[in-house]
């Protein structure tokens, strides 16, 4: 894997991570100790982490380095961003609505499968 890709990857990786367990990247940066726009450059794949860095990441976000560093491919990746943007933004939907979102979403769905 080329250290450009590696770089984007953990980017990747960090902002999954960081979105699964709902937090923004200021609360993180704060956590790691890290400066906000620095974090951000790290989730665009702008900068690549030290180790220091990694470990410190990984520790506010409660996971193992290992973890951080297990690439899913791409598809998988897209789906789970996907997934937890959707869950995040319904979290954010009164309850009566969200099930008119549901709706909307099932249409989509519906749609793309060609039903």
């Amino acid at each position: 894997m080329e250290r450009e890709e590696l770089t984007r990857e953990i980017g990747m990786n960090i902002r999954r991570l960081r979105l699964k367990r709902d937090i923004s990247q200021e609360a993180l940066s704060l956590s790691a100790g890290l400066h906000p726009a620095y974090l951000g450059r790290l989730e665009r794949g702008e900068k690549c982490p030290t180790i220091d860095t990694l470990y410190k990441i990984c520790g506010a976000l409660g996971v193992a380095v290992s973890e951080m560093l297990c690439f899913e491919d791409e598809k998988e990746d897209s789906n789970a961003q996907a997934k937890v943007r959707i869950e995040n933004a319904l979290k954010k939907i009164p309850g009566n609505q969200q099930i008119k979102v549901a709706e909307i979403i099932e249409n989509i769905a519906e749609i793309a499968d060609g039903k």
